[in-house]
């Protein structure tokens, strides 16, 4: 499945997460891949004509990254990030999404899926855990679904992204009489586990792409 991602050169591969995350100022037990835990939720929502409207997404961090990530956005001290400075978190992890790709491979009725810049970019915090929420569209809209393929995946496998235990993990809205199915990865990468030296993983992309969709789910839609 081909990525919406733009064509970059190999050495630039690890560099793109790192920048996207800032993960690489994390310390980790290892300088190994991967580097930032995700577990992500989505709901896909088609119409009554079972096009695609929206993806929305929620992607919950490990703790690690999660502090990282709210460093100096808590103004009063008092163990919240301030609301406002949480909102532009979220615009500005949208907007670095937009430029480099959402993680998000798709294909439509067999054909690759291309997904707008995302949307409705917000970000909470709560039990020391940074989730961001947003929302990509198809930047063409009006072909009904037959198949519609989905994986959340970093082909850098710089970040793991996997998906939560519950049932809902990923919900489908609309499309009457359509069936979702999830395959879960026979591997989950527990928060902290270091998997690929880094060096291999830069030397050998074509090895972090395979490790890290081993760790990732995939979804089908299928609509009669």
């Amino acid at each position: 499945m081909r990525s919406n991602r733009t064509t970059r050169a190999p050495g630039a591969r690890t560099a793109l997460p790192a920048m996207l995350f800032c993960a690489a100022l994390v310390p980790a037990p290892a300088q190994a891949h991967p580097h930032v835990w995700v577990q992500a939720r989505t709901e896909i929502v088609l119409d009554e004509a079972k096009s695609l409207v929206a993806l929305r997404l929620a992607w919950t961090f490990d703790p690690a990254y999660s502090a990282f990530a709210v460093l100096n956005l808590d103004s009063r001290r008092d163990g919240v990030p301030d609301p406002e400075k949480l909102a532009e978190l979220a615009r500005s992890r949208a907007r670095a999404l937009g430029e480099s790709g959402s993680f998000v491979q798709a294909k439509l009725n067999g054909r690759s899926l291309r997904l707008a810049a995302p949307s409705e970019a917000r970000a909470a915090y709560r039990d020391g855990r940074l989730t961001l929420s947003f929302t990509l569209a198809p930047e063409a809209r009006g072909e009904a679904v037959r198949t519609l393929v989905l994986a959340t995946l970093d082909p850098d496998f710089y970040v793991a992204f996997g998906l939560p235990p519950e049932a809902d993990a990923v919900r489908l809205t609309g499309g009457p009489a359509c069936l979702l199915k999830l395959t879960r990865p026979a591997r989950e990468a527990r928060e902290g586990e270091q998997i690929i030296p880094d060096a291999e993983a830069t030397a050998r992309p074509a090895a972090a792409a395979a490790t890290g969709a081993d760790y990732a789910g995939r979804v089908l839609v299928a609509c009669p």
